[in-house]
């Protein structure tokens, strides 16, 4: 994943589900970084406007059409 890659969020855990509905898929990766015990963020902005910053397991990278 890099900066300006297209993604979704996706969780198939049970105990995040409802987070699935929250996101408005799709974003834009606008930075990646390392946190702690080389997990890996990225700041989206998302196509309703909002930045969050998401684990990369709960990204997918979009299909190229």
């Amino acid at each position: 994943m890099k900066v300006g890659d297209l993604v979704n969020f996706y969780t198939s855990a049970w105990v995040f589900s409802g987070a699935n509905s929250r996101y408005a898929n799709p974003g834009i990766v606008l930075k990646c970084s390392d946190l702690i015990k080389n997990r890996r963020v990225a700041e989206i902005y998302w196509r309703d406007g909002k930045i969050t910053r998401e684990h990369e397991s709960y990204l997918q990278l979009t299909e190229e059409k």
